[in-house]
């Protein structure tokens, strides 16, 4: 997409924020309520266990009051304060589905709302994650970022509590679809099946609302960064029965490093319907398309060919203007909500997905010489892929009573089909080009020729499950939460030649009733304090091989976490601190003894390892401090313990500190919040690493903070700008040391948004 073809895009949102007062006003079936995320600076940066509550004053008004008191009844001033209560109300929690606030929930957990992801420019799923108590966010290369917690990777990523995740069409998540994003930290294996001791994301997507409202957003920032944003919501019926709501986001950027652009759209579109008193009918449809040209793939030297520092600047990069990344992913929902009576609710959620991507890249091999800068010689690697994703989700929830006391009880079943076809391309293996001066080059390099040879592989995945789970008032203090799955999983590789003819099957496996427990209690100390601990066993299925082409076994493992949690200031500031602990065993690490790329499909070998765990504790602060003030921070201790053969590629610091706050000012100055943020780890080692005289050495990167900073003005009723720095000190730093690239350096963004 180039500039020219946004301009319509910019055109659109333009026209919405000028016309907008006048549509608002004229909607034949418009209820006045402000939906202003923008303008609740007071709750902007609330995560944790806080959220917001907005006063009762500042409540949905009814059509018929709307009505009655005039065009501008309901609609909440820009500039009103917001309560801050750090006892979100009970939601389906993303690892239970159980009716739990986030105190009530037996894990540690985060949140961060609409406001925060507005007033702080968090346009991707990367800034949500960078700003998540103990979270590391480890980047191999432009397109392929990977989240950590507790030592291990976040696969485990949902929408609408349904799986989501899928590692070859996986885009960074855009944010402009919603309304918060929960992560909890620990297993997660009752509602997914597989599940890793690290976290779950949760993203939960805006609905339709009974209020008509529209909403236009312009970022402009450093590296040529252009983004539109439009949100309309919209009755179909008088009595908003019936309604609709339209999100939509472009975005182009021209990245720091050289020659790297990057095209994103998003949009989604859904109506919602209420058929009766008891039954509500959702339908609709999310799209992403991520097309990146020039795409960092594979590492920047960290040594020139002499073994001295290479010292190349953070803009360096191998890939020619010709290379590309996209990856686009589509996908239908429906979802039905049945009320069974006054204590039972029942729940039908279905997706369809389909995407596909396509890679053409080059990565260096080599190290440069420190004098003429040439040592570094191009390769080459293509592939494409489609992907299809079904899943059903069904379960009822339900507060029987026993022994006197309600109780919480979800029982359900799901399952998951993915089809991925990969088509066989001829093979660029051969296309090599050796830079001449990588000081001076500018990217000029023949592009490899390939064509499709019309062989294919279909590999496909199902997981499906039967589980359970109950929060018993034991006493009027103590609950206990239990819960099991039920797993089924299996899957297979089909090949298929050049002429469309079945050749075999690899890889097949399957696992069948295994069963996940889970176990944890919550003692309410106090009105403003919880005891709480957890236990949860875990596997996760592998996709990788061992020498003789066969699928390892799952990952099998454990989670445990005691913690304390609590609510002061009138429950507008919460605070958490949890210890954990986690274990894998069968942990899929390379197969040294055979060389690398030795399988049928050009894979290399894996052997399962035991011992992987890690230790530590989190403490978690979040809510408003004082009046217009608020925080948001945490702090994680991490320590790690992994087989001599586990050497993965990320390093992961011991200690890490996440904090944001904002503050608004009050008086003369209300329309005015500022704030900021830290984002702190302690010092990484890499083993093993690469070095062209020693063959290979370890090497340590030095602790390092980097600073944000963030303000929002509000212009009047209706508009507000915006302003978001990162890493405001321009901070060097290399985001991984056994694959190395150099982190972002400093960025500035301006919005201006408006809201009708």
């Amino acid at each position: 997409m180039s500039r020219s073809s946004l301009s319509p895009i910019a055109a659109s949102v333009a026209l919405l924020m000028s016309t907008g007062l006048a549509l608002a006003e004229s909607h034949p079936l418009a209820v006045r309520a402000a939906d202003a995320p923008a303008a609740e600076p007071a709750g902007s940066t609330v995560s944790a266990d806080a959220a917001v509550a907005i006063a009762p004053d500042a409540a949905e008004p009814s059509s018929s009051s709307a009505a009655e008191d005039g065009p501008r009844a309901g609609r909440r001033n820009a500039l009103d304060r917001v309560t801050i209560s750090a006892a979100r109300k009970k939601l389906e929690g993303a690892s239970t589905r159980l009716p739990l606030s986030a105190r009530e929930t037996p894990q540690s957990m985060s949140s961060i709302d609409a406001s925060r992801l507005e007033n702080e420019t968090l346009i991707s799923i990367n800034d949500v994650m960078q700003n998540i108590t103990g979270v590391n966010v480890s980047f191999y290369d432009t397109q392929r970022p990977l989240y950590f917690a507790r030592g291990f990777q976040i696969t485990d990523f949902q929408i609408d509590g349904i799986p989501t995740y899928s590692g070859n069409t996986q885009q960074e998540f855009d944010t402009v679809f919603y309304s918060r994003i929960d992560v909890v930290r620990g297993a997660n294996g009752l509602t997914t099946g597989a599940g890793v001791p690290s976290a779950t994301v949760n993203m939960i997507r805006k609905r339709p609302e009974k209020a008509f409202s529209a909403y236009g957003g312009l970022v402009m920032g450093t590296d040529d960064f252009h983004r539109i944003e439009a949100d309309v919501n919209t009755p179909l019926t008088q009595d908003g029965r019936v309604r609709a709501r339209f999100i939509a986001a472009a975005q182009e950027r021209d990245g720091f490093r050289q020659r790297h652009s990057e095209t994103k759209t998003a949009f989604m579109a859904t109506v919602e319907a209420d058929l009766g008193a008891s039954t509500t009918v959702t339908l609709g449809y999310q799209d992403q398309n991520n097309v990146p040209q020039g795409p960092i793939w594979g590492t920047i030297p960290r040594f020139a060919s002499d073994g001295s520092l290479a010292g190349l600047p953070r803009e360096t990069s191998f890939s020619p203007s010709w290379t590309r990344w996209s990856r686009q992913n589509g996908t239908f929902y429906a979802q039905l909500e049945q009320k069974l009576g006054d204590d039972w609710t029942l729940k039908a959620i279905a997706n369809h997905s389909e995407g596909d991507t396509f890679r053409l890249a080059t990565y260096a091999s080599g190290y440069p010489d420190p004098v003429t800068g040439a040592g570094l010689k191009l390769l080459a690697a293509v592939g494409k892929s489609w992907e299809r994703r079904d899943s059903l989700d069904v379960y009822a929830a339900g507060t029987p009573s026993l022994f006197g006391r309600k109780h919480d009880l979800v029982i359900g079943a799901n399952g998951v089909k993915t089809t991925t076809v990969t088509p066989t391309l001829t093979s660029v293996a051969a296309w090599s080009y050796a830079i001449p001066d990588i000081r001076s080059w500018d990217g000029s390099a023949p592009a490899p020729t390939f064509s499709a040879t019309g062989a294919k592989r279909v590999a496909e995945t199902e997981q499906s499950g039967l589980f359970a789970m109950g929060r018993w008032k034991l006493l009027e203090p103590l609950s206990l939460v239990t819960g099991a799955r039920l797993s089924y999983w299996k899957t297979a590789t089909d090949a298929f030649n050049t002429a469309g003819t079945y050749t075999g099957t690899t890889g097949a496996y399957k696992v069948t009733n295994e069963v996940s427990p889970y176990v944890g209690i919550v003692y309410d100390l106090s009105d403003a304090l919880s005891l709480y601990a957890s236990y949860t066993d875990l596997f996760k299925p592998q996709n990788y091989k061992d020498r003789n082409d066969n699928l390892l076994s799952p990952i099998r493992g454990s989670n445990t976490e005691f913690g304390i949690k609590g609510e002061f200031l009138d429950k507008r500031l919460a605070m958490s601190a949890a210890v954990f602990e986690a274990k894998q065993d069968n942990y899929a690490v390379r197969d040294v003894a055979v060389p690398e790329g030795s399988l049928p499909d050009g894979s290399s070998a894996y052997v399962g390892v035991n011992g992987t765990r890690t230790r530590g504790f989190e403490v978690d602060v979040a809510g408003q401090i004082a009046p217009g003030w608020t925080l948001s921070a945490g702090y994680a201790n991490t320590r790690i313990t992994r087989h001599a053969l586990d050497l993965i590629y990320a390093n992961l610091p011991r200690h890490t500190l996440q904090l944001s706050t904002s503050y608004r000012f009050g008086g003369a100055w209300e329309r005015l919040s500022v704030g900021g943020g830290v984002n702190y780890q302690s010092t990484v080692t890499g083993y093993g690493i690469a070095h062209p005289t020693l063959g290979t050495t370890t090497v340590t990167q030095g602790a390092y903070a980097l600073l944000n900073l963030h303000a929002t003005y509000q212009l009047n009723e209706r508009f507000s700008l915006g302003l978001s720095i990162r890493n405001a000190l321009d901070k060097t730093y290399w985001t991984n040391l056994d694959y190395p690239n150099y982190g972002d350096p400093r960025s500035v963004m301006l919005s201006v948004r408006g809201r009708f």
